[in-house]
């Protein structure tokens, strides 16, 4: 048996390939970059901090027994109405290169979606109620989030007054 890397990770694969085709996958698929103090409220096992294929996230030492994770608290962010069939919600989605992207939750019945995070702003010219920021130029400019408008305006962050 040899220790080969492959698409998926590292796995052991028989020295004499391609007569024997016998691969075992490794169940180490996360780097552990630190052991915690605290202890697994399932197992009792020490905690460790782990690189996985999603990012840096705490474990428990006695995986694949236990998979308990530490899941961060999400911050809540504010609803949006989505603009276009008007009865789903705009939801934080990822696309297949990672890449986060606003989407209707009614998709596929709706498929509009947003490149960047949308903001609460009526556009003057068919009063959609939703815009996005873009950079253009070195310039921000705040663009309606209607598809078939577009229209855009130098973006102007709101000042809270100082009290």
């Amino acid at each position: 048996m040899q220790l080969k890397q492959g698409k998926k990770g590292l796995f052991l694969g028989c020295s004499t390939y391609p007569k024997c085709d016998y691969i075992k996958p490794l169940h180490h698929e996360n780097h552990i970059i630190k052991k915690l103090e605290e202890c697994c409220p399932e197992c009792g096992h020490y905690l460790q901090l782990k690189q996985g294929s999603y990012g840096i996230f705490i474990g428990c030492s006695n995986y694949p027994e236990c998979h308990f994770i530490v899941h961060e608290e999400a911050e809540v962010e504010e609803e949006f109405d989505c603009p276009e069939c008007k009865q789903n919600k705009l939801i934080t989605r990822k696309g297949r290169l990672g890449k986060t992207f606003y989407g209707c939750s009614g998709f596929p019945g709706c498929k509009f979606t947003l490149p960047t995070q949308p903001i609460k702003q009526q556009c003057e010219k068919c009063g959609c109620e939703l815009a996005t920021i873009k950079k253009i130029k070195g310039k921000q400019y705040t663009i309606c989030a209607n598809k078939s408008c577009q229209h855009q305006i130098p973006y102007q962050a709101e000042v809270e007054p100082n009290g």
